[in-house]
């Protein structure tokens, strides 16, 4: 059974009168699985009272009509009774404010966000709520598992009224990060070292609430993107107490490059802890190019592919991977009040599927059947209409449904590895947050290098410091700060072979915030060849007219974004230069690998303008390493990958653009020899030509050719 289905039942909605005939009809169209939200404040009525009349009848449904349930537990939502006991144990903002419960877009029924879960009175009456639910429903026949945590991240952030505000600042939040300060640091006296501070003993130390330190606020973060993790352990721990034989999926948002320090969600850390691990996406109400959606799913699908075992040269398994799944996806016009999206199309499903899978999807879930009925997300987001008609979106649902599960061995087969990786190094992140307030200048480095190469089609995994012996190119956005433990990886990594391309200025800071003496720091000088001259801060030289400092390379121009640096060669060769000829790239042959220091942000000047020139130099990273893309398109809106499978490959290829496409797909013969491809969709079979294969696809459309 391929789990391809959607989100039904948020209480109060919807209602119980339409159960019967709309589970009858997601089996018509295919669907195999169904989740439901089983509330915390709509099931836990009273201490030791609980009312699941509702998920019985739903799991009674489910069995009648051949589908398989998934509980999704919601713990952000507290009961009422529970809450008028616990007013202490409130999510408290960085000023002190205490969030008190209520009714919010995604929680008609009220209560959220709930209470905070570092307070143990309130974590202890949670767990009484999941194990009720877990022994209840251990042994019933159509239950598939349970969604242990809907959404990981913090959801307060940013909400209507705190603004600028951080959490958790709860008594119990400060306690445990104190505890985490012992546990990191030993004793007072060592605390004081890293921090630069005269605390006479623990019970003078508090989390930071406004940002102007460095090692506070690092540590602060830390502690917060771990004790999520933590949590997570707990939610899962608990459950298996009770119910060993089902498996536990949960998701996030794909924040983890621009929303670490905010969302607090980390997928390198969540996903080893549940069985399966995927994204919420709305392409829609993000307005998101179709680069976007494909980063996030390489991000997740890149999250669950930790500590391999790899088999063969170019495939991700083993028993550490994760099974990757979309577990929410955008399945009708977003509502958010009175704003709207553009109304979603059976082609929009359509497109989203192909991407979700040729990316290695293996479940895919929409939120959601029905459109809302109640609250700021109503009457949105439903596959159907309001009264559960159907729609074109059904229909092209149902398809792929029909679809997926007639080609088991599509779901697999697994992705082969990317042609390079983006490092992602958690500190690079938290610290321009800590130093800017926001991540932009990282983020937007990071979107644009993978923008830069997705362009072209190759392929972009994202991996953590212990992977990257796993790729010959691995590409460092934005790494003002570099902790010595990864900045020792790293050297060791290119004198091993490796070729790593560097932007601006790495480790200017080191461990706790620390500025470098010199610059690369860590020794990361003499990796590169070369050390910084002067660093300029573009936005400061830019005034008015003024255009800011460019490379020049290869009679182009091409434009520095957030900083400029100058370096000088202590070794390595200059690349390129700035127009006021001082050096602004510089290579260096370093034992057996190679290292590339680029003196600006090339990612942030490609997304920010969208220009040609950053992302030809972006992409000549793929020179400098040697490395022929694996899968090479003809035309820029022809996307392809390739899976393997135990008997076979298979070619997926997608047309992004909005006209009919004739192009070519080029296959590297290191990844095999064919000679023909057999289109699952058509039923046709076509020939290939020294590993080529013509395709022709209509305007936002895909397929999938098993290769022979």
């Amino acid at each position: 059974m391929f789990p391809y289905g959607a989100q039904y039942y948020r209480s109060p909605n919807p209602p119980q009168v339409d159960w019967d005939d709309d589970f009858r009809t997601m089996r018509e169209y295919g669907f195999t699985v169904v989740k439901v939200w089983a509330m915390w404040n709509w099931i836990h009525a009273a201490e030791d009272e609980f009312d699941f009349s509702h998920i019985d009848r739903l799991l009674e449904l489910a069995e009648r009509h051949g589908l398989k349930l998934i509980i999704n537990t919601i713990l952000e939502n507290a009961p009422y009774w529970l809450i008028n006991r616990s007013r202490d144990q409130f999510y408290e903002a960085s000023d002190g404010q205490r969030f008190e419960p209520i009714t919010r877009s995604n929680t008609p029924g009220g209560g959220w966000p709930g209470l905070c879960l570092d307070n143990a009175p309130a974590r202890a009456t949670a767990e009484k709520f999941l194990r009720a639910i877990g022994s209840r429903y251990v042994d019933h026949p159509a239950l598939w598992g349970y969604d242990i945590w809907n959404e990981v991240f913090q959801e307060i952030h940013g909400y209507a009224g705190f603004e600028g505000r951080y959490f958790c600042y709860c008594d119990a939040s400060k306690a445990r990060f104190v505890e985490w300060l012992k546990a990191r640091y030993g004793s007072i006296e060592e605390l004081n070292r890293v921090w630069y501070r005269r605390y006479g003993d623990w019970s003078d130390v508090y989390p930071p609430r406004y940002l102007g330190g460095y090692p506070d606020w690092l540590d602060w973060l830390k502690f917060r993107v771990e004790n999520q993790r933590d949590q997570m352990r707990w939610r899962v721990s608990v459950m298996r107490s009770v119910d060993s034989k089902h498996p536990l999926t949960s998701h996030g948002i794909a924040y983890t490059l621009h929303g670490l320090p905010t969302q607090l969600t980390n997928d390198f850390d969540i996903a080893p802890e549940v069985d399966q691990w995927g994204l919420s996406a709305f392409p829609m109400a993000a307005n998101q190019h179709a680069s976007d959606y494909f980063r996030m799913v390489d991000l997740v699908r890149s999250a669950c592919q930790t500590t391999p075992r790899l088999l063969g040269p170019e495939l991700e398994s083993g028993p550490n991977r994760r099974e990757f799944w979309q577990n929410e996806l955008q399945g009708g016009q977003s509502v958010g009040g009175l704003g709207r999206s553009r109304v979603v199309t059976g082609r929009d499903i359509a497109l989203w599927n192909w991407m979700s899978f040729m990316c290695g999807a293996t479940g895919l879930m929409y939120w959601q059947w029905r459109p809302e009925l109640l609250g700021q997300e109503s009457p949105g987001y439903g596959l159907c209409r309001v009264d559960g008609t159907p729609t074109d979106r059904t229909d092209a649902a149902g398809w792929f449904a029909q679809f997926m599960n007639a080609n088991p061995e599509l779901s697999a087969a697994e992705p082969i590895r990317g042609d390079v990786a983006i490092l992602f190094l958690p500190e690079s992140e938290l610290f321009t947050f800590v130093a800017d307030g926001k991540t932009d200048a990282y983020a937007d480095d990071a979107h644009g290098v993978y923008r830069a190469l997705w362009n072209v089609n190759v392929q972009v995994d994202f991996c953590t410091i212990d992977r990257v012996g796993d790729y010959k190119l691995v590409l460092l956005p934005f790494p003002l700060m570099i902790e010595a433990e990864h900045a020792r990886k790293l050297v060791e990594y290119v004198r091993n072979g490796g070729v790593l391309v560097s932007h601006t200025a790495p480790a200017q800071h080191i461990d706790h915030g620390y500025a470098s003496f010199r610059v690369p720091g860590l020794g990361l000088d003499e990796m590169f060849g070369c050390e910084q001259d002067v660093l300029e801060y573009v936005p400061a030289m830019v005034q008015g007219d003024v255009d800011p400092p460019a490379i020049e390379w290869q009679s182009m121009r091409i434009p520095c974004a957030v900083y400029q640096e100058k370096l000088i060669p202590t070794g390595g060769t200059v690349f390129a230069r700035y127009s006021d000829g001082t050096p602004a790239v510089v290579d260096h042959c370093f034992s057996r690998g190679k290292a590339r220091l680029i003196g600006t942000c090339l990612g942030a000047s490609h997304i920010r303008t969208l220009d040609h020139e950053p992302e030809l130099l972006i992409r000549d990273g793929l020179r400098f390493a040697g490395i022929e893309p694996a899968i090479l398109t003809l035309d820029t809106a022809l996307k392809a990958r390739l899976m393997r499978g135990e008997f076979a490959h298979y070619l997926w290829v997608l047309n992004t653009s909005y006209e009919r496409l004739t192009s070519e797909v080029t296959l590297s013969f290191s990844l095999g020899s064919w000679t023909n491809a057999s289109d699952l969709v058509t039923g046709e079979s076509s020939l290939l030509t020294r590993n080529s294969l013509s395709v022709t696809l209509e305007p936002l459309t895909g397929t999938v050719y098993r290769l022979g």
